[in-house]
C-alpha cells in the first residue's frame, strides 16, 4: 500500500507542469495585451500613493496588484511573477484542503478560473475601474485560502484559539481584502462543520462568521469608506463589468465559479480512488480556457500596430494592416497616419482594405479610450489629446500611458512647469526613468525636439490658430476630417494633410480649394496617385472646373472613364450588390471609395 502511495507522489507535479504551459501560453498569445495592460495602470513608489489606494476596502490587494502589473511592461517577467502566484496558491490549497496526491490535479482548477477571468476581458481592459485587477484576484485567492488553512489547522486541535482567529479575520479580513476577506469568512463557517472538534463549535463559529459578513461592510461604509458606492460594499476588490448603466452578469461566471469550487473543496472528503477522474478535468480546464481565451484578431492587431506606433515603426504599421478584411476604424486609422508620416498616404491610401468593423465586444466602445489620443497627439492636436488624458485619467484611473502623452503635450505646447510636474510623477514609478531621461534632456534645451525622429513631425503640425479647444462629440476621426479640411496652412505637411481630409470628406468644393493649394505648393511635382484620381472624378462629376488640361495620368483617366462606364452599367445605383460587383477592379481607386465608403 505505502509503495502505491510512494509511486503517485508524481501527481502532485501536474499542476505545475500546467502552470509551465500557462506562462508559455500567455507569453506567447497575450504579450501585447500585457503590454498594455501595464501601460495603462500607474503605480508610484509613494506613501501617498498607498494612502489613496487604502480609500477603499480591498486597498492593500489593489496597491499590491498594481506593484506586480508594472513588470508586465516587460510581458514574459510579468507572466513569470503571476504564474509564481499561481503556484502558491497551488500549494497552499493542497495544504489548506488536504488534497491527497491522486487529486493534485483539483488544484488547477481555481487557477485556470482565475486564468479565464484575465484573459476573456478584451476591451474590458479600456474600461475596468479596479486597479491592478490582473493579480487583485489571485492575491485575494491566496489570503482567503491561506486563512482558511490557519482556521482549520487550529480548529482541530485549539478551538478558543480558532475562535480568536475568526474574530481577527472578520475584523481586518474586509477593510484589508474586501470582498476576500467576506469569503475567507465563509469558507471558516463552512470548514467549521468539517474540521471542529465539535458541532458546538461548529455552530459558535458560523453564528459569529455570517452576522459579521452582513454587518462588517455597513459598519465600515457609515464609519469609514464614505467613497464606496453602498451597492457595491460587499463586492470591494471585484471588478465591475457595466457600462452606461447595463451591466455584463456573464463576465462575472468565473468569479461564482470560483466561489462554489473553494466552498465544495472546504467541505469534501477526497475518495480513496481517483480514477480518470484528475485526468478528465484535466481536459476539461484545458478546453475551457482555449473556448473563453479572448481570441478577436483586429483587437491583437490593434495592441501590436499601437505597439508600432510607440515605436515610430511606421513600416511595421503598415505591415501590421495589410492583411485584414474587415479592420476597425483604429486600424485604417493608424494606417493612414503611418502612410502619412512616410509621405506615401496620397499615392497608396486606397491600395488597403478600409472598413468600419464594430470591435468584438457586447458593449460599445469608443476609439477614443483606445488610441484615439495617440491620433491627436500625433496629428497635432495636442488640447483635445490632453484633454482626454484628464478625462480618463479621471473616469478610469491615471496611468502611465496618459501621464507620458500629457509630457509630451506640454514639451510641444512649451508648458514648462507641466513638464517639470508631470516627468516627476513618472521618476516615482519602477521603470520610467530612463524615460524621463531623454525628455528632461528636452526641457532643458527645447531644440533637440526639432531633430528628434517623434517629436519633429508633430512640431510641423502645430498652428498657432489651433490653439483652443471645442466640443470633439467624442468621435476624434470625424472631428479631425472636418478640422484639417477646413484649415488653411502655408506649411506644405500640415497642408497635404488638409487635402487628404477634404478627400474623405468627398466635398468638392473643400477638394477644389485644398487642391489648388496643394499644386501651389508642389509646383514641379506631379499630385500623387489618389489627388489625381478625385479631381478627375470630380471633374467628371461637375462642369465647374474644367479638368481636360490637368496633367493627369493617362492610366488615370482611363480608370476613372471605366469605372463611370461600369456605374452607368448598373444605372449610377450605390448598393451592396454594385459595390461588391466593382470590388476586384477598383477597390484600390478614389472612385470605388467615393460611392461605396
Amino acid at each position: 500500500m505505502s509503495a502505491t502511495a510512494s509511486s503517485r507522489k508524481w501527481l502532485v507535479a501536474v499542476p505545475f507542469v500546467g502552470l509551465v504551459l500557462i506562462a508559455v501560453a500567455l507569453s506567447a498569445f497575450d504579450a501585447d495585451v500585457l503590454y498594455r495592460v501595464q501601460e495603462r495602470s500607474l503605480f508610484l513608489n509613494t506613501p501617498l500613493f498607498f494612502q489613496q489606494c487604502m480609500v477603499s476596502s480591498g486597498g492593500l490587494l489593489s496597491w499590491a496588484g498594481v506593484y506586480l502589473t508594472q513588470y508586465f511592461m516587460y510581458p514574459v517577467l510579468g507572466v513569470v511573477l503571476l504564474c509564481l502566484c499561481w503556484a502558491v496558491l497551488v500549494v497552499v490549497t493542497l495544504v489548506a484542503f488536504r488534497i491527497p496526491a491522486r487529486w493534485a490535479a483539483v488544484a488547477l482548477v481555481p487557477v485556470v478560473l482565475l486564468l479565464i477571468s484575465d484573459v476573456s476581458l478584451g476591451y474590458w481592459i479600456y474600461y475596468l475601474k479596479l486597479r491592478g485587477y490582473y493579480f487583485v484576484a489571485t492575491l485575494g485567492v491566496i489570503v482567503v485560502v491561506s486563512l482558511v488553512g490557519c482556521y482549520r489547522w487550529l480548529s482541530a486541535r485549539y478551538v478558543h484559539l480558532s475562535l480568536a482567529f475568526l474574530i481577527l479575520t472578520a475584523v481586518c479580513g474586509y477593510p484589508l481584502f474586501g470582498f476576500y476577506g467576506l469569503l475567507a469568512l465563509l469558507l471558516m463557517a463552512v470548514s467549521s462543520w468539517r474540521t471542529a472538534k465539535s458541532r458546538r463549535a461548529a455552530i459558535v463559529t458560523t453564528l459569529i462568521a455570517i452576522p459579521a459578513i452582513a454587518a462588517i461592510p455597513l459598519f465600515c461604509y457609515y464609519l469609514v469608506y464614505h467613497e464606496t458606492n453602498m451597492v457595491n460594499i460587499y463586492w470591494t476588490a471585484l471588478p465591475v463589468f457595466q457600462m452606461n448603466d447595463k451591466g455584463y452578469p456573464v463576465f462575472y461566471i468565473p468569479y461564482v465559479l470560483l466561489v462554489l469550487v473553494l466552498v465544495t473543496m472546504a467541505l469534501v472528503r477526497w475518495p480513496e480512488k481517483a480514477g480518470y477522474k484528475p485526468v478528465l478535468l484535466t481536459v476539461v480546464l484545458v478546453l475551457a480556457t482555449c473556448i473563453f481565451w479572448y481570441k478577436d484578431g483586429n483587437f491583437r492587431r490593434e495592441l501590436r500596430m499601437s505597439r508600432a506606433l510607440d515605436r515610430q515603426d511606421w513600416e511595421q504599421v503598415i505591415k501590421l494592416s495589410a492583411d485584414v478584411n474587415h479592420p476597425t476604424r483604429d486600424i485604417c486609422m493608424m494606417r493612414n497616419l503611418a502612410l502619412f508620416r512616410l509621405g506615401r498616404q496620397g499615392s497608396e491610401m486606397y491600395h488597403y482594405p478600409n472598413g468600419n468593423s464594430p470591435s468584438s465586444s457586447p458593449f460599445p466602445t469608443r476609439l477614443l479610450h483606445i488610441d484615439g489620443k495617440k491620433l491627436y497627439l500625433n496629428y497635432g492636436l495636442l488640447n483635445f489629446c490632453y484633454r482626454w488624458c484628464i478625462e480618463d485619467g479621471v473616469e478610469y484611473g491615471w496611468s502611465v500611458e496618459g501621464v507620458k502623452m500629457m509630457v509630451k503635450c506640454a514639451l510641444l505646447n512649451g508648458e514648462q512647469e507641466a513638464v517639470r510636474k508631470y516627468i516627476s510623477i513618472l521618476r516615482k514609478t519602477t521603470f520610467q526613468r530612463k524615460w524621463c531621461e531623454k525628455y528632461e534632456a528636452f526641457l532643458r534645451n527645447p531644440r533637440l525636439m526639432t531633430n528628434d525622429p517623434e517629436l519633429r513631425p508633430i512640431l510641423y503640425m502645430l498652428k498657432n490658430d489651433d490653439d483652443y479647444l471645442t466640443s470633439d462629440n467624442a468621435d476624434c476621426e470625424q472631428f479631425m476630417i472636418n478640422h484639417f479640411a477646413s484649415a488653411e496652412s502655408q506649411n506644405p505637411i500640415y497642408q497635404e494633410q488638409s487635402l487628404l481630409a477634404a478627400l474623405q470628406l468627398r466635398n468638392m468644393q473643400v477638394f477644389w480649394l485644398q487642391f489648388y493649394q496643394y499644386t501651389e505648393l508642389h509646383p514641379e511635382q506631379r499630385a500623387p496617385l489618389h489627388y489625381q484620381e478625385a479631381a478627375c472624378l470630380f471633374g467628371r462629376l461637375s462642369d465647374e472646373v474644367d479638368t481636360s488640361r490637368m496633367p493627369f495620368d493617362p492610366q488615370v483617366v482611363k480608370r476613372c472613364d471605366e469605372f463611370l462606364a461600369a456605374m452607368e452599367q448598373h444605372h449610377g445605383q450605390v448598393n451592396e450588390s454594385v459595390a461588391s460587383a466593382l470590388y476586384d477592379r477598383f477597390h484600390d481607386t478614389y472612385f470605388y471609395h467615393y460611392f461605396f465608403n
